[in-house]
């Protein structure tokens, strides 16, 4: 089978859909499928991942059905990761014309907060081209129940409806590395504990002005406590940030790493004592699933995708957005290591059972066998 994988960027640093892609592909190839990805950026470039190829396409893409024609050539199934993109919104205005199967991921676009962004926009796309291009898929995929119970009320009669997580790199629930490792990568870091690792995108919506602001209450009952901040964003963000930390005296209790990832990441993550990003809002939360799955115990607000799951599993530790909830929260689980221990074997357990590379592959095998039978084709 050949899947064709349209993603507007499949950049790293832009951190959830592109990692997730990154690790699907790599999955795929357990399974005897041959993926391609198309995108507009990317800096998979000497990245092997199993048998995918990557297909950079121009720029100025809109409109232009050759190279949209030319990459589904041969392909089985169209895999959309996206909507509100031009590059996955023009494949699938093609797709449906030519009559090829593809599956629609939506990655959290039909989620309140996301349709408040560029509201206008998004309505007068949705209903110009996005509502024929969702009610032509096979399938529509969400990545937790919550997602798509949050959309179900702007979807289209027809299309399947599918809840698949997002995987982790097969790396992610190997064995696991010593935790003493991070110094190897790391010997800037204070080795002294607890350490709270912030793995994201510096943004907004991560919320990290809170994180910041809830530290010294807890710098004052753990003196040793530190956070790691490891991930990249807008420059001018992220010097407010520092200002924040300077202007706080957490100078020596704060540190910022820029965006890590391989074995670095593996071992920061191993190294945590708790992953804390108290976001506003998280489709799926890609970055606390890499955290349990090294067996860490997660920070969760009341908008993660993943909330349910993770407090279903007893493996994390439940906030609000807010300095104060988040500082008693942290404090609470901080004084009680035998909980966070228990937390974090609880979290390995659900995401060793759920989000494994073998167990999503095979479920997205199935959507794409489906999709394909759907349209009388042939893998």
């Amino acid at each position: 089978m050949r899947v064709g994988h349209v993603i507007e960027s499949s950049r790293l640093s832009d951190g959830g859909p592109s990692s997730a892609l990154l690790a699907l592909c790599e999955a795929l190839a357990d399974s005897d499928c041959h993926s391609e990805v198309a995108c507009r950026h990317s800096d998979w470039a000497g990245v092997t991942v199993g048998r995918t190829r990557m297909v950079v396409l121009p720029q100025r893409l809109w409109g232009n059905r050759g190279s949209i024609r030319a990459f589904a050539q041969g392909v089985s199934v169209l895999h959309l990761h996206g909507l509100w993109d031009s590059l996955p919104a023009a494949a699938g205005k093609y797709a449906a014309q030519a009559g090829i199967p593809y599956v629609v991921s939506l990655h959290g676009m039909l989620l309140r907060r996301s349709l408040a962004h560029h509201r206008l926009r998004k309505r007068l796309f949705l209903a110009a081209v996005g509502r024929k291009i969702l009610a032509g898929a096979a399938a529509l995929h969400f990545t937790t129940q919550a997602e798509l119970d949050h959309a179900a009320a702007m979807l289209p009669v027809g299309p399947r409806r599918v809840v698949i997580p997002l995987t982790v790199e097969s790396r992610l629930l190997a064995g696991l590395p010593e935790s003493v490792q991070w110094r190897e990568f790391f010997p800037g870091l204070p080795d002294s504990w607890p350490r709270l690792l912030f793995l994201s995108r510096i943004h907004p919506v991560k919320n990290l002005p809170a994180l910041i602001a809830a530290l010294p209450p807890l710098v004052k009952e753990f003196p040793g406590l530190h956070l790691v901040v490891a991930g990249s964003g807008d420059p001018g963000y992220i010097r407010r940030i520092h200002r924040l930390v300077e202007d706080a005296s957490l100078a020596g209790h704060v540190y910022f790493l820029g965006l890590v990832g391989g074995e670095a990441k593996l071992a920061l993550l191993r190294s945590a004592t708790v992953i804390a990003i108290p976001s506003f809002h998280e489709s799926f939360g890609m970055a606390l699933a890499e955290g349990l799955a090294c067996g860490v115990p997660v920070l969760v607000t009341p908008e993660i995708g993943l909330r349910q799951e993770i407090l279903a599993s007893s493996a994390g530790i439940m906030c609000d957005e807010s300095p104060s909830s988040i500082a008693e929260a942290l404090a609470i689980a901080l004084r009680d290591p035998n909980r966070l221990r228990v937390a974090g074997v609880n979290g390995r357990r659900w995401a060793i059972g759920t989000l494994s590379p073998s167990v999503v592959s095979q479920k997205f095998m199935d959507v794409y066998d489906s999709a394909i039978a759907q349209c009388g084709g042939s893998k």
